[in-house]
């Protein structure tokens, strides 16, 4: 009897993770797809054209949203990794040679936006994922006990704190990505672009945050629909940029957020602590525009977009505008939010 129930068990803790890991994989291969038609499809829209065409201010959007797009991708592969430190690092690999094939690409001007180049970069991404998966994450036991309960499983992953903020990361990517802009804010593909980056990337985040803590599945899907659904919305209903429009992505962004540190840590009743998910929500409140702001104006005055401008070969940002790269700024400001949102995940009284 005591078998059977083993079994039983253990087959109810593998079916979550096994579709855990088919989800993610999907995600992999959408955010390779979204790529791929930044490359060809979007990245054309943005370049100035003639021979003493120049750059100005948000010329390069499908840039920030092609490199969102590898952000979800880079994060999806951590999470698959379950925070290993050689997942980990094979993921940033992974993403960095992605990054130097989308500098060649550019630089190139390829714009053969073909069904078999995107079906290539989907099974280019299935395949990084497959590899990341049998990593071992530990070389110790799978799932460390807790120190203030011994005997406990610390997390369900072996690297939760990894995995918690790379979720963090592709949450606050995808507020950023959402509010992309560009010099006129009528190019053709602005709006469906940011929307579907800023969707997928929502999506990756609570992805991330279930694959830490586990959640009910119930909550998850429902989140996760919720969090895909706003920048949709968002885009579509207030296509031009306004004040209404950034606090409601900023709203959309700190809501994403405090659901990323719920399911990362799910394992009490979230509603009797509604008073400590308030706090994480006027922190990153606060946090997040004042970090972003200082990163931006620091971006602006060294214009730390311009190497990158100049490796794919198009052309410079006019002096008086600024060239930088937005949705690098969501990196170091989650991993910030991470490392102060940490504790709250945990609940002292289990």
């Amino acid at each position: 009897m005591d078998l059977i129930d083993s079994d039983a068990r253990d087959r109810a803790r593998t079916v979550p993770v096994v579709a855990g890991r088919l989800v993610l994989l999907l995600l992999a291969a959408a955010a390779a797809v979204l790529w791929a038609v930044g490359v060809t499809e979007l990245q054309p829209l943005s370049e100035p054209a003639g021979p003493d065409a120049f750059g100005e201010n948000n010329t390069y959007w499908a840039r920030e949203l092609r490199w969102g797009a590898l952000l979800a991708l880079v994060v999806t592969l951590i999470v698959l990794g379950r925070g290993g430190r050689w997942a980990s690092l094979g993921a940033l690999i992974a993403g960095g040679a992605w990054l130097a094939t989308d500098i060649w690409l550019d630089r190139a001007g390829f714009t053969s936006g073909t069904t078999a180049f995107f079906i290539g970069a989907a099974v280019v991404a299935l395949i990084c994922g497959g590899a990341v998966i049998p990593i071992p994450a530990r070389a110790a036991t799978p799932a460390e006990p807790s120190n203030d309960h011994p005997g406990r499983p610390a997390s369900p992953v072996p690297g939760p704190g990894v995995t918690f903020a790379a979720a963090l990361v592709a949450a606050v990517a995808a507020g950023v990505v959402t509010a992309t802009e560009s010099p006129t804010d009528v190019e053709t593909g602005l709006n469906l672009g940011s929307a579907a980056a800023g969707s997928l990337l929502a999506l990756v985040a609570v992805a991330g945050a279930a694959a830490t803590g586990r959640p009910r599945a119930r909550a998850a899907l429902v989140t996760a629909v919720l969090a895909g659904a706003v920048p949709w919305l968002v885009r579509l209903v207030q296509p031009m940029p306004s004040g209404g429009r950034w606090l409601g992505i900023l709203a959309f962004t700190v809501l994403l957020v405090v659901a990323v540190v719920a399911l990362a840590g799910a394992r009490h009743d979230i509603a009797s602590h509604a008073a400590r998910y308030g706090g994480v929500a006027i922190l990153a409140a606060t946090l997040m525009p004042v970090t972003f702001m200082i990163l931006t104006v620091a971006g602006t005055v060294t214009q730390a977009g311009a190497p990158w401008t100049a490796l794919a070969g198009n052309p410079a940002i006019h002096d008086a505008d600024s060239d930088i790269v937005l949705v690098a700024g969501a990196i170091p400001i989650g991993l910030l939010l991470a490392l102060v949102t940490w504790g709250v995940r945990h609940d002292p009284d289990r």
